[in-house]
């Protein structure tokens, strides 16, 4: 199939094609894995007992690996909905090998376009699916529907800042692999790019090769982009945010003057992210808080960055050699923009990003060079935001 058809379809049929689920999850041990998942939900203020004969609805498992800690807390009804072939083989392997108490949950072999009940959930999942195309919008407001008054919504939001340093991945994988390889032969170029950045990042728990599929060869990786101001538009103001997690907004306000329009949670929170801007940069640092005015230009930069990635991307399908010209101009100085900004947060903060502008403004790239990258190796943002937000009663 051609390159350019294969970009017009979705994240499903991109999965359908290849026969893959990119998401599979590699733990020691059931008791790590489950551990994980419970310091997750804490964080986002649902301890186990809040799954316990709880009505819960999952859009995308994957694999099903982190819903087996959902069914292990007993809820009442747990309905998986995951319309890739090879994702569910893997839910019913994964269950079927899973000897603990737990429900059963139900599969549905469907869309979630095409998702229907009658019944409201008290919880209600989407992690790592939908971005802030518009079709994917109205999937967003269709899961807020779902979601019964005082229940709770959990999305995964991606903000600009921390989605820089893979956006960059996925340009540069693109300028390496030939488009007329395999998909076989493109993996194994971009294993051995990425390989090393890949080694630099404590406890990941997916293989090489998934992160390679999903992220790098996935032509539709840039639209998972979901900035938090535009996932609270989406849910709409019947849902007030519960918390992040990561944590990044802190409330010193009088629980008591918390009432009517001083409630003020989605603004609260939205806030504090735009203040924090610079701290989803890189996974490893964690700097003061900066003026919203001081974050707003870098923003600016990561979101056009964005932009002309999209573009790139689409022109270099369509082979638009003059386009690409100009839009290599655009990256770059998107890339020489963030690099002045972020100067002014910390003494050599920017070398990651001044090193990929070196590298991208080269003629010709080539594995070795990508490989062996000195800063911009360990780079990798806290590009995955876990938002809660509870339905009003």
């Amino acid at each position: 199939m051609a390159v350019q058809e294969e970009v017009q379809d979705g994240h499903l049929e991109y999965y359908k094609r290849h026969n893959i689920s990119p998401v599979r999850y590699h733990a020691e041990s059931i008791e790590q894995h489950f551990s994980r998942r419970d310091s997750l939900y804490r964080s986002i203020g649902l301890p186990p007992f809040s799954f316990r004969g709880a009505r819960v609805l999952e859009i995308a498992p994957g694999s099903g690996q982190n819903s087996l800690y959902v069914a292990s807390q007993l809820p009442e009804t747990y309905v998986l909905v995951e319309p890739n072939p090879t994702g569910r083989r893997d839910i019913e392997l994964t269950y079927r090998i899973h000897e603990a108490p737990h429900t059963k949950p139900e599969i549905r072999a469907e869309r979630f376009q095409d998702f229907k009940s009658e019944q409201l959930f008290d919880i209600v999942f989407c992690e790592n699916w939908l971005g802030s195309l518009p079709s994917e919008l109205t999937l967003i407001e269709k899961l807020a529907a779902h979601v019964a008054p005082g229940g709770v919504l959990v999305l995964t939001v991606v903000p600009h800042s921390g989605f820089f340093a893979n956006v960059m991945r996925r340009l540069i994988a693109l300028r390496l692999v030939d488009p007329n390889d395999d998909f076989d032969r493109k993996t194994k170029t971009l294993r051995r790019a990425f390989g090393p950045h890949l080694q630099t990042l404590p406890g990941m728990t997916r293989s090489h090769e998934d992160w390679i599929h999903d992220c790098m060869l996935n032509p539709h990786y840039f639209n998972v982009a979901l900035p938090l101001e535009t996932a609270l538009k989406a849910i709409g103001t019947e849902f007030e945010a519960l918390a992040t997690f990561p944590r990044f907004a802190t409330d010193w306000r009088w629980f008591k003057g918390l009432v009517g329009k001083h409630r003020a949670f989605n603004e609260h929170l939205l806030a504090a992210s735009r203040r924090n801007i610079h701290n989803f940069i890189d996974h490893r640092c964690v700097f003061p808080e900066r003026n919203v005015s001081e974050n707003h230009k870098l923003e600016n930069g990561f979101r056009d960055l964005h932009r002309s990635a999209r573009r790139w991307q689409e022109a270099f399908y369509q082979s638009d050699n003059d386009a690409l010209s100009e839009l290599n101009d655009h990256v770059a100085a998107s890339l020489s923009l963030i690099a002045a900004e972020l100067e002014n947060v910390a003494d050599n903060f920017n070398d990651p990003v001044r090193e990929v502008l070196q590298l991208w403004t080269k003629k010709s790239l080539d594995v070795a060079s990508v490989a062996q990258m000195k800063h911009f190796k360990a780079l990798f943002g806290r590009e995955t935001i876990y938002l809660s937000a509870t339905r009003r009663l």
